[in-house]
């Protein structure tokens, strides 16, 4: 739970010290990834296009995969970059910003709730030992 309260502090952050214009995919850049001992499958880079504040026109290569129908060209996307390197901007969509906090934050409280469980059913098992 703790390492997904940090990254989401770090993407709070992130977001915080951005400025946030409105870009556009200007095409889905494909990828192969391939997993040891599993079949490869096809995904997709977004590339998006955006004017900074003093009228530059960016364009970057998003570093979250997605599905090929997820983003599509001419989409219009939430983009956040820094006003010192544009170039490092990143789509703010929910699953760029905060996935891995959440995944994080799930995992623990999963963690902790069977750490629970089994605890009290360790419990209660000692109690009923000690009746006989």
């Amino acid at each position: 739970m703790a390492k997904g309260y940090q990254h989401w502090q770090v993407s709070r952050a992130l977001v915080d010290s951005s400025v946030e214009t409105e870009g556009t995919i200007v095409r889905n850049a494909p990828y192969m990834s391939t997993k040891a001992g599993k079949s490869s499958s096809l995904m997709y880079f977004p590339e998006v296009r955006f004017s900074t504040q003093d009228g530059r026109t960016v364009q970057f290569t998003s570093s979250v995969t997605s599905r090929a129908d997820h983003y599509q060209p001419g989409d219009k996307v939430r983009v956040y970059y820094q006003a010192d390197k544009p170039e490092n901007a990143f789509i703010g969509s929910f699953g760029h910003l905060w996935s891995v906090a959440l995944i994080f934050a799930l995992s623990g409280i999963m963690v902790t709730a069977f750490a629970a469980w089994f605890f009290w059913k360790a419990r209660v098992g000692w109690e009923k030992e000690g009746e006989n």
